[in-house]
């Protein structure tokens, strides 16, 4: 999430007049280290990072400094720069002062993925554990486990399907416990607060989390809607309810723990039952016969950290609480419990079992009353870094969960800030290690085995998000064109020559720059190379693929000109497809077979807190924060044919945005499912203002085909819904194709 600052504070100040004027202020190292331990005590952890990092410039060798730093890049999820520092302190104290350092040191490698790193220090760990029974040394035996399940993971993947949600659902702040509800809306939580010019996060009475909810409209995600008003300095997160419709939630008020509420608004009360202590993520569900509240608590009774407990749900009051114990609770922290009825299982994450770094997912089942030892859900559901909040609806084989892996929305670093994420199970096999150190499986849904394509798929999803960054107003400078003639590695050359003009903006401080290009841009490119190759071998084998594309730009023109540079961005993409690899992928452009879905989002999109002033060059066109938002993201891989509509429904298309007097032709793809072969006859509309071509040929039971559907450009702006009637023989005797967009001004 982004990082709290006080308002009020003068350490800013302070530290731009060291800036200024470094030699005079030498002598506040001390003053830095001060601010950064203020910052500590409100729980700021990146900030605090930034003024340790101010004061290490000046006494860089002291030994207690590097240990404050070492703290507060773990507490904000700073992993390789914590495990630096932490290495640095066990090396020079080999434990003497700071006891923790060594394991922390194998932690941080976990969480950075350096798993030969992190098995070397943890075997130290082990070594040195002077209690090898104690909880030091229960957690170097599941670290090193963990490594080497993680190896075999990631040698071969689940096959699972994980979608990071994209903006708007998910944003550059942090969002967190994604549930269904009743209302098939998706729940989340997140904090999103005002940004200053450091872009940080304003600390007030506005900076709290709530509880928004989303829903897709034709496919997209719309703007998450607040479900309740701003109670200034409380939090509430983690919505659930009943199985008969009751709504609860947390509520953390800084002036006492985290409590359980139940209802909204002027009706929302505290759940009897539960004491003074910490009570949060609730989960209330039909287990051993009577509904029961699942919960995460440190209170007194549990086996250290966080736990999960139980207790006996009656209304608006709960009895008979419990902590669930082992197999599942331990020393460390367990939490985010959600179980699932259906299948008799508990879902919930720990940092303590065997993982692949941080906070890992996982499942264990209710036997009479009693929960078998937890089954890690495994990479890719799980990776180096936390990996919390799984739920899973057995009917759709779909769950959600929150990560802060690399490839999650974030401006303080790569691992910074949750997002929320789905998955998907074509087949769900899972493994745990036994005692004896070998890995068993298997913990199969019904379903058939994941096939070829389906893998293919995988893979391809996997990749994603590829993000692919331009210089400002580019392709076609001042052009309010749709299209270019040039392909995105073209973009990409023109971008890198100009790094010598970002270097001179910032007047020779030039590491985020370098990062910045290093890290996104060239990085993009690499991997929209290593996409379009498994995207080759799918379309040889016969696969129809969608990739939906999302355009983002830099707030410097007015939103309709960003739309429009938006598409010239993604016109180079599909330039690049069209050429890459000797024209390989031509064909399958221009059959349909692969099918760009372009979403242009323009200012509307771009996040807060960047300069919009054309006379703040530095600000809007050079700075990190605006270099991000000019991109493209290829954001999701359909299967197009898994995704054809049926003959024996009415069809609906949604072209999106259409500019007016510009032709576009899109493709809906039609599965046969009749039993006999259909033939189409033409398609008959009220306007000239779409043309509809449909196949010569009869289509054969179970084929998939594709109808192609143009825009004249000759329409109005605003909505539009048109239907077309197809005739038929073979099948129904007409077919309606309802087609919707919005003409925008061209």
């Amino acid at each position: 999430m982004r990082q709290r600052t006080r308002t009020g504070v003068r350490g800013p100040l302070v530290m731009l007049v060291c800036l200024l004027v470094r030699s005079s202020c030498a002598q506040n190292a001390a003053q830095f280290v001060t601010w950064g331990d203020n910052a500590m005590a409100i729980e700021d952890y990146y900030g605090a990072s930034k003024f340790y990092t101010r004061a290490m410039e000046m006494e860089g060798g002291r030994l207690e400094l590097q240990w404050k730093y070492a703290e507060a890049g773990r507490l904000s999820n700073q992993y390789p720069e914590a495990a630096a520092m932490y290495e640095k302190v066990y090396r020079k104290d080999q434990g003497r002062t700071y006891p923790d350092a060594l394991r922390w040191l194998g932690e941080m490698y976990l969480c950075a993925g350096k798993y030969d790193e992190a098995r070397k220090t943890w075997l130290k760990v082990k070594q040195k554990a002077r209690d090898k029974q104690g909880t030091t040394a229960i957690r170097a035996d599941n670290a090193l486990a963990g490594i080497a399940l993680a190896k075999e993971w990631m040698a071969e993947p689940e096959d699972v399907t994980i979608e990071h949600l994209p903006e708007p659902v998910n944003s550059y702040d942090s969002e967190f416990g994604a549930r269904t509800g009743p209302d098939g809306k998706l729940y989340l939580t997140s904090l999103r607060g005002a940004i200053n010019a450091d872009d940080e996060v304003i600390d007030s009475a506005q900076y709290v989390a709530r509880i928004f909810h989303s829903d897709t409209t034709a496919g997209a995600w719309m703007v998450p809607q607040a479900t309740d008003s701003i109670q200034p300095g409380v939090s509430m997160a983690n919505p659930a309810w009943t199985p008969t419709g009751l709504y609860l939630a947390s509520r953390c008020d800084p002036r006492r723990p985290c409590r359980i509420v139940i209802g909204r608004g002027v009706e929302e009360r505290s759940l009897t039952g539960l004491g003074e202590a910490q009570s949060t993520q609730p989960m209330v569900a039909n287990f051993q016969g009577k509904e029961t509240l699942f919960f995460t608590s440190d209170r007194v009774g549990g086996a250290g950290g966080l736990d999960i407990w139980l207790a006996d749900f009656d209304g608006d009051r709960v009895s008979i609480v419990r902590p669930l114990g082992p197999p599942i609770n331990t020393p460390g922290n367990e939490s985010c419990p959600y179980y699932d009825a259906d299948q008799g299982k508990l879902y919930f994450s720990s940092d303590f079992h065997p993982g692949s770094g941080g906070f890992d997912n996982f499942m264990s089942r209710d036997s009479a009353g009693t929960f078998t030892a937890p089954v890690n859900l495994m990479y890719p559901l799980n990776s180096p870094a936390n990996d919390l909040y799984p739920t899973f609806d057995l009917k759709t084989r779909t769950g959600y969960f929150t990560s802060n892996r690399v490839g999650s929305l974030a401006k303080k670093g790569a691992t910074c800030c949750n997002d929320i994420y789905r998955y998907h199970y074509p087949a769900l096999r899972l493994a745990q290690r036994d005692s004896t150190g070998t890995v068993r499986a298997q913990d199969s849904l019904p379903g058939e085995a994941p096939t070829v394509a389906e893998k293919r798929i995988t893979s391809l999803r996997e990749k994603l998000p590829i993000r692919l960054y331009f210089h400002n107003d580019e392709p076609g400078p001042r052009s309010r064109d749709t299209l270019t003639a040039l392909t995105y590695e073209a973009t990409w050359r023109a971008y890198r020559a100009l790094r010598p003009d970002y270097h001179r903006a910032w007047q020779g401080d030039t590491t985020a720059i370098e990062a910045f290009f290093r890290d996104n841009v060239d990085a993009g490119l690499a991997r929209l190379n290593e996409f379009t190759t498994l995207l080759r071998q799918a379309l040889d084998e016969g696969q129809r693929i969608e990739l939906r594309v999302r355009g983002f730009a830099s707030p410097l023109a007015e939103s309709d000109y960003n739309a429009r540079l938006s598409l010239r961005r993604i016109s180079s993409l599909a330039n690049q497809l069209r050429t890459t690899q000797g024209g390989a992928l031509r064909p399958y452009l221009e059959s349909g077979a692969l099918r760009l879905v372009k979403s242009p989002f323009g200012e509307d999109r771009s996040a807060t807190g960047v300069s919009d002033r054309l006379d703040d060059l530095r600000g809007s066109v050079y700075s990190v924060g605006a270099a991000l938002e000019r991109r493209i993201e290829i954001e999701q891989v359909m299967d197009a044919g898994a995704g054809a509509q049926s003959l024996s429904a009415p069809l609906t298309l949604d072209m999106g945005p259409l500019l007016q007097g510009m032709e576009r032709t899109d493709t809906i793809h039609v599965r046969n499912d009749t039993g006999t072969p259909v033939t189409l006859h033409g398609a008959q509309l009220d306007c000239d203002c779409f043309r509809v071509q449909v196949p010569d040929e009869p289509i054969a039971p179970g084929t998939i085909v594709g109808i192609h559907v143009t825009f004249t450009g000759r329409l109005r702006p605003g909505h539009v819904s048109r239907e077309a009637i197809i005739p038929t023989s073979g099948g129904p005797a007409i077919l309606r194709l309802t087609i919707t967009g919005t003409v925008i001004p061209h």
